[in-house]
């Protein structure tokens, strides 16, 4: 996921940095980078390698300056202490396993339409469970592992039938996990993605569901002059203009999509942000189509026309993942009211109690679970809001239903 530097972070860019990289020198470690793109505005790969030389994590950043660079490091050290943990579940003693049905009868999972289907497909099954804690109030809500822990087959917890739920471990995903300087900087962090994974997932469907409703696109002229900057190197990158397109769901948190306006010819290469600046959104939308294109073009997934391929059988998935522009070019309107604005910044903290505000306006709880040593300098965490959708998961090609409330737009 990476790290919002610029304007939801209480310190300076070059703050976070030296942070980060005592954090990584202190455990070992060392990065390497591929970058590209222009000195306002890189991209870069990183390796993570440890004393003796071994790969132990890689990751992307991406951000306006130093920030790029502040967002590889931060993703990395994400990477390497989510790795850690999921591999150290057998042994951690805060696992439980659990039956499916004890799962899915807790209240707080009511929204969970992937997990009331697997309890439905395989109702005897045991599964692993984390044991998560809220981000208000009391409780304790146990939580199937395999759903924030893409390696679960490598490390499978004793007990844990996951070889007879198999064909649900598709969902594995590490949605909302994040790090940052401090647990209010990762909760933000976590929140943010948690809201524009779920934003993405409804989108996703309306465009591709055809329901013909028309699309608001900010036009380039309705941007703040450095992200116009932005947009055009963008553009260049791309050998076409971007479309950046408003995904800002019911919650009201502003959220936008970017991918290139030309049709059927860059399957998977798409970026999306959601901040409660809209001016920042927009920036991390257009930033990570940048580095989506920037990954593809390192031929790192070799895999994804294959994938695609699999998706034949399920057209609705296959449009949702390879992102055509071309159907949307027709519904599209550049609205001078969608012209964004910088909003004022307010302190990580209070962003974390607006966003926790929002989401139990509309009933939902956020709950949280740490990975690696508690009380750890820049803390790996996944935050887990029940109902919010991530069938976002699709524009990696894989073969997964919605997961939560956007269920409702099949119906």
């Amino acid at each position: 996921m990476g790290v919002r530097a610029r304007r939801e972070r209480a310190v300076s860019t070059d703050a976070a940095l030296e942070v980060i990289e005592r954090v990584l020198a202190d455990a070992g470690l060392t990065a390497t980078f591929v970058s590209s793109g222009s000195e306002r505005y890189p991209v870069h790969r990183c390796s993570l390698l440890d004393g003796r030389g071994e790969l132990v994590a890689e990751s992307l950043g991406k951000g306006a300056g130093r920030q790029s660079r502040a967002s590889a490091l931060f993703e990395a050290w994400q990477h390497l202490l989510h790795d850690r943990g999921q591999a150290g579940l057998p042994e951690d003693p805060r696992v439980r396993v659990l039956p499916i049905k004890r799962v899915v009868d807790q209240e707080a999972l009511r929204g969970e339409r992937m997990l009331a289907r697997l309890a439905d497909d395989f109702a005897q099954v045991n599964v692993a469970c984390l044991p998560l804690s809220p981000l208000r109030g009391t409780g304790e809500l146990w939580f199937p592992a395999f759903a924030r822990s893409p390696a679960c087959r490598d490390h499978p917890v004793p007990g844990d039938d996951l070889r007879v739920y198999a064909p649900y471990l598709r969902y594995a995903y590490d949605n909302g996990t994040a790090t940052g300087l401090d647990r209010d900087e990762a909760v933000l962090h976590a929140l943010l993605e948690v809201v524009e994974r779920d934003c993405l997932s409804h989108a996703l469907l309306r465009w591709y569901l055809d329901d013909g409703s028309p699309l608001r696109a900010v036009p380039r002229d309705g941007l703040p002059p450095d992200l116009r900057q932005l947009f055009d190197e963008v553009g260049e990158r791309l050998g076409a203009p971007p479309l950046v397109v408003e995904i800002t769901s019911d919650l009201g948190v502003p959220a936008f999509c970017a991918l290139p306006s030309r049709p059927g010819g860059d399957p998977g290469v798409l970026g999306s942000g959601a901040s409660l600046s809209a001016a920042y959104a927009v920036e991390r939308a257009l930033t990570e189509l940048a580095q989506s294109a920037f990954n593809m073009g390192l031929g790192v997934d070799l895999t994804l026309e294959a994938r695609l391929a699999s998706l034949r059988d399920w057209p609705l998935l296959e449009r949702c993942a390879r992102v055509d522009p071309g159907p949307l070019l027709e519904r599209l309107r550049f609205e001078a009211s969608c012209e964004v604005e910088v909003a004022p910044e307010r302190p990580v903290a209070g962003q974390v109690e607006l966003l926790l505000d929002v989401l139990e306006a509309e009933g939902m709880r956020a709950w949280w679970f740490e990975w690696g040593p508690a009380r750890a300098q820049c803390p790996v965490l996944t935050v887990v809001v029940p109902g919010m959708d991530h069938f976002s998961m699709v524009h990696s090609a894989v073969p997964v239903l919605p997961t939560g409330r956007a269920f409702t737009l099949l119906s």
